[in-house]
């Protein structure tokens, strides 16, 4: 790993994994809540709409540009988390303080990490390719691949 891209750390946490980076932005909402209510142990990608459409997103680290959110937007994140079947961490270029509740409650609650990262030019990160193995560092704000 040699490049470091710094942003704020929205929730604590360092994991390093695969990332599935797309253009579109990403609905938690839309893509979890019906795997979640099927009581999936898989967590593939519901949203027809998105790129992302049946790919199993379980341990990866999601890139994409901004969420499309929703009043539910953090509990559905905080579902996949406790239940330990949703991504390692998500980095965006600009995150929004619903999906950050999700992750920070897991924290207070579960004692679970989940990082986000955010306030990184998209352009950079769109360049990271998809299976690229990065290190999401939720406290220093920092992702490094």
């Amino acid at each position: 790993m040699t490049k470091v891209l710094k942003g704020r750390g929205l929730s604590s946490g360092i994991v390093e994994g695969e990332v599935l980076v797309t253009k579109q932005p990403f609905s938690i909402s839309a893509a979890f809540t019906f795997p979640l209510v099927q009581f999936s142990k898989k967590l593939k990608v519901a949203d027809r709409t998105h790129e992302f459409y049946k790919k199993d997103v379980k341990d990866k680290i999601l890139i994409f540009p901004y969420p499309i959110g929703t009043t539910t937007l953090g509990f559905v994140l905080l579902e996949t988390i406790v239940r330990k079947i949703g991504p390692k961490a998500i980095v965006c270029e600009q995150a929004e303080p619903l999906m950050s509740s999700g992750a920070l409650i897991a924290d207070i609650f579960f004692d679970l990490q989940f990082p986000i990262v955010d306030q990184i030019d998209f352009s950079k990160l769109e360049k990271i390719e998809n299976g690229t193995i990065v290190k999401v560092n939720g406290v220093d704000g920092t992702i490094e691949y």
